[in-house]
């Protein structure tokens, strides 16, 4: 990660240096100056068109920043990664590499329940951007101690201070990291040629605008399909096709096992090396979405997943009245960090869970989305 904003910091370094050198009439000698005086005047009026469509606001500012994040990250990764993916392995790197950061984005909302990261990290936020003091919550963010930035049933935080703390963070609770895994879902299930619109959310005319779809796939029988990521969309993709007469298919990402949030800890659950593994290996026939850790897993023997020993496992199972190890309030359904579980259970039933090797509860999911159903081949 360090190397990526390394290099993008170089690249704002190299264009400001370019500027800086020619709005310095030091720089030009006495039969150069028309080249300064041509570059002042231009950049004159550059600056007021700047003011009036308020550019400056729309890389950086407290309205909309969590998209601005977003949409930087998406830059790197969708803007210009493309340009590493030349080969079949390169695609399967991209694959782990999109996962792989998908965890971290999911590591990052952990400050929703750790007041103390949490505060550290708007310490160094204001550190790195200073005039971030000044906006009207920062210091009731900074001194809050509690939940925020879950459901609001679920928070300690005021409405209003809740939907500030968003504005941290790039496009929290999954909005970032589903744009970027139903690309891989769309790359890997091979349904045909992606055209990622994240980037260009307006489609401009000179008497009107349409909004498109977050991907256009054309297949490989020459047909264009868009994709909406996310439901309650129905609208806008309706108005797209009409506009366009491109169909348009909505994405559930809400029914979606890639992101599960442990009701205990209220951390999301990220991926297994297993997986990533597994989901970037094109030759890798996925079966279900389901993995069974105990039947499935080659990284940790039963014992040691039985035991709590890897943090992807997920805990998921129902009470059923001839099974003694799951009567505890954690059978219900709802996925959990299986260390989580055990974490949480007095030490006989934890025990006895861990020596029930319970194969239907231990489990993690691959990626997968309804909703393409007819575009994706068997």
């Amino acid at each position: 990660m360090d190397k990526l904003f390394i290099s993008l910091d170089k690249s704002i370094k190299h264009l400001r240096a370019i500027h800086e050198t020619f709005k310095d009439a030091n720089n030009f000698s006495i039969s150069d100056k028309k080249d300064y005086d041509l570059y002042k005047i231009n950049l004159e009026k550059l600056n007021i068109t700047i003011d009036k469509l308020k550019l400056d606001s729309k890389l950086y500012s407290e309205s909309g920043r969590q998209m601005i994040l977003a949409d930087l990250y998406e830059y790197v990764i969708l803007g210009r990664g493309y340009y590493s993916l030349n080969t079949k392995e390169d695609r399967s790197n991209f694959i782990k590499f999109v996962l792989y950061f998908v965890n971290l984005l999911m590591c990052y909302e952990s400050i929703t329940v750790s007041t103390n990261t949490r505060r550290k990290l708007l310490k160094r936020i204001a550190k790195e951007v200073e005039d971030i003091r000044n906006e009207d919550r920062f210091n009731e963010l900074i001194d809050f101690q509690g939940k925020i930035g879950l459901p609001l049933k679920e928070t300690d935080a005021p409405k209003k201070l809740n939907k500030y703390f968003d504005s941290m963070l790039p496009k929290t609770a999954g909005g970032l990291w589903h744009e970027l895994i139903v690309y891989i879902f769309l790359l890997r299930n091979d349904i045909g040629y992606i055209i990622p619109l994240l980037l260009t959310q307006r489609l401009i005319g000179l008497n009107g605008r349409i909004v498109p779809p977050d991907f256009l796939v054309l297949t490989y029988n020459k047909d264009i399909y868009g994709i909406e990521v996310g439901i309650k969309k129905e609208i806008q993709s309706g108005t797209f096709s009409i506009q366009s007469n491109i169909p348009t298919a909505t994405i559930d990402t809400i029914n979606a096992r890639t992101s599960d949030r442990c009701p205990i800890c209220r951390r999301w659950i990220p991926f297994c090396d297993f997986l990533i593994e597994n989901y970037s290996d094109f030759s890798f026939k996925i079966e279900s979405n389901q993995i069974n850790c105990l039947n499935d897993c080659t990284l940790f023997s039963k014992e040691e997943i039985s035991e709590g020993v890897c943090g992807y496992t997920k805990y998921s199972r129902k009470e059923t009245k001839t099974l003694g190890y799951t009567k505890h309030k954690f059978a219900n359904g709802l996925h959990y960090h299986y260390r989580c579980v055990l974490e949480n259970l007095d030490y006989g039933k934890k025990v006895e869970i861990i020596q029930s090797q319970d194969k239907h509860a231990l489990k993690t999911h691959y990626p997968y989305y309804q909703g393409l159903e007819m575009l994706i081949k068997e």
